[in-house]
Order: structure tokens, then sequence, then C-alpha cells
């Protein structure tokens, strides 16, 4: 028994044979959906045993390149044929179905495979970029737990800086007792006539 997706709609169900190169491959039931073309092998009773169904062809829509349908004009004896072009894991192959009407199959099997191909294209694009977006934030949480202990602390000379700073904000300011000198911007003694860092002349 075929089980369907929730979004999968059966079109036809119908016994068929199936030809792979111009020989008889088996005898099922031929199922096809919006979905996919599945050959499903019948079960059998034997003597001592009994086979289960079983899905022996399934080919995404997506998958399918060409569709056609023979019917005979000349003979009527001679089945018609539903022709099914598909790509399986990159190789082409070819597979036919016997069935009563597969000139009706054809245009809704081809309408089918285009907008399958394009949900598929679309849903691959879109976990190419869940994919890449994952691998992005994890490229980030792995720069951040390896730079966690450096961050804001820089260079020996920058904490000696932010010490020094540090330092300066808890020492009491007296803006009147300081001089600062205008030529190299060192604090100079009170009342000095001359800068002792630089020379410069304070005082007349």
């Amino acid at each position: 028994m075929i089980v369907l997706d929730p979004d999968e709609n059966e079109i036809l169900q119908e016994k068929s044979v199936m030809i792979q190169n111009g020989a008889k491959v088996e005898n099922g039931v031929l199922h096809i959906t919006n979905k996919r073309i599945l050959y499903e092998k019948q079960g059998e009773r034997k003597l001592r045993r009994a086979d289960a169904s079983r899905i022996f062809l399934e080919i995404p829509m997506y998958e399918i390149v060409n569709v056609a349908s023979a019917v005979p004009k000349m003979s009527l004896m001679t089945k018609k044929k539903l022709s099914v072009e598909y790509r399986d894991n990159g190789d082409m192959k070819v597979v036919e179905f016997e069935i009563k009407h597969p000139e009706t199959l054809v245009d809704t099997i081809k309408n089918w495979a285009t907008t399958s191909k394009r949900e598929h294209e679309d849903r691959m694009k879109s976990e190419d970029q869940e994919r890449f977006r994952r691998e992005v934030e994890l490229a980030k949480a792995k720069a951040t737990k390896s730079n966690v202990n450096m961050i804001n602390l820089g260079t020996g000379t920058q904490r000696k800086d932010i010490q020094t700073d540090q330092g300066k904000s808890n020492m009491p300011k007296k803006v009147d007792t300081i001089e600062v000198c205008p030529e190299c911007g060192e604090v100079i003694p009170e009342n000095s006539k001359f800068c002792p860092h630089c020379g410069y002349k304070i005082h007349d």
C-alpha cells in the first residue's frame, strides 16, 4: 500500500507492466501523484510463503526530464505506453509503462514536474542559506570564546595608561596651585620661572 505525504495527491492508480530496455520487468500497479511516480510490485501468495507488496521504482517529479506517450496507429493489439525519462544519481534513464490512456497524462506530469522542480530548487536554496547562516554563527561563537579574555585589555602600555588615568582620577586636584608648562604640557612647581622639564621660561 502506498503511503502519501500530507500534501501529496494521487492522480492515477492503474495495473500496468513496467518495461526497461525493451524488456518486461514487472507486473504491478503504477501510481502517479503530484510529487512522485511509483511502481508497486504487488504481493504474491505462494505455497509456503507470501511475498509482500513493495515499491519497485520511485521517481521524484523534480527528477523527470521528459514524458511522452506511444500510441500505435496500425495495430490494435499493441498496448499503449507511457515513456518517462529521468535522472537517477546523475545518470539518465528511461522507463516505460503499459497503460490504457498515456496520452492524457503527458501534459499533467510535465506540469507537476515543472512545479516540483521549482519547489525543489527553492527548498535547496533555502537549506543552503540556513546552513551558511549556522556556519557564520558558529564561527562567530568560536571567535568570541577564544578572545573573551582579551576584550578591552589592550597592550601593556594601554593598561599602564589606564592605571595611570585611574590613579590620576583618584588624586586630589589642586587647580589653583598647579601650573602646566605651555610648551611641553608637564606640571611645573608653583612659582617656577623655568620649566624643569624643557627649560621654557615661565615668568619674567
